[in-house]
């Protein structure tokens, strides 16, 4: 009988061991590099990491890194750098962005404070056609930027709840609201709106289809349509940040980023 119970046992450690392995994605770790930060950002196109310390935003390629400060308008708040000639830095405490070439120098300056109408900047990332996304916290409305002509138009009605959490591509803008309720609209206005999100300590919204997001120290593969969470295996056991782009995944912990190349089932 005794024998017959430590057999249960460990058949049912196995089978449970079994459906976690299935249930789980697989990391291969691909290299780690030493960085001195407070925060940081992640990667463009062209591998380049980009990190703020001391409120000084740097751009480290293996050859060179680049520095851009501007103490005058406060700290900074959010960098968008999915273009790397086009990069975009929003300091919301002065409601301005700041637009800089691929050496960190200024090209641009918008200060949205001097519009026709006014306009509260909470979210802002680069969008197509010349053009920023923005949502503004006054009229509750995301809308569009012309870079070119410093004009800019509305393209949804007022929302209901505020912006959490929100990512961009040159189509399409994602967001979490505050009920962490998932929505993306393109740039013609169309809104789709999703399942709500599970809880998280951490997020990075990828698109409408998949998002990474931590949550007990563990950092989890999200799909969207399915509203289905599957742990990621990695070697760290504790996550400060970590950014995810083009299959490569970048954790980033007690100063060192370790680049994974995620497994998907």
């Amino acid at each position: 009988m005794f024998q017959k119970n430590i057999f249960l046992i460990f058949m049912t450690f196995l089978i449970v061991e079994i459906t976690f392995s299935q249930n789980a994605i697989y990391t291969e770790n691909i290299d780690k590099t030493l960085l001195l930060t407070d925060t940081f950002l992640g990667f463009d196109n062209q591998q380049n990491q980009y990190s703020i310390k001391d409120n000084v935003l740097s751009k480290n390629s293996k050859l060179i890194n680049y520095q851009y400060k501007n103490v005058s308008l406060g700290k900074i708040t959010r960098v968008d750098f999915q273009n790397p000639l086009q990069i975009v830095v929003f300091y919301n405490d002065f409601n301005t962005a700041i637009l800089l070439d691929n050496q960190l120098n200024e090209t641009k300056k918008i200060d949205f404070n001097l519009l026709s109408e006014a306009v509260n900047i909470d979210a802002i990332a680069l969008s197509s056609q010349n053009q920023l996304w923005f949502f503004d916290t006054i009229s509750s409305k995301i809308g569009l930027y012309n870079l070119t002509n410093d004009s800019f138009k509305w393209i949804s009605t007022a929302l209901e709840h505020p912006i959490k959490h929100y990512n961009s591509n040159y189509t399409h803008f994602y967001w979490l609201n505050d009920k962490n309720k998932f929505h993306s609209i393109s740039i013609y206005g169309t809104i789709e709106t999703f399942d709500r999100f599970p809880e998280f300590d951490t997020i990075q919204l990828i698109n409408n289809e998949i998002a990474l997001y931590t949550n007990d120290n563990q950092l989890l593969y999200y799909e969207i349509a399915n509203n289905r969470s599957t742990k990621i295996k990695i070697a760290e056991n504790f996550v400060t940040n970590f950014f995810f782009a083009d299959g490569i995944l970048a954790i980033f912990t007690q100063n060192e980023i370790t680049n994974y190349k995620i497994i998907l089932p």
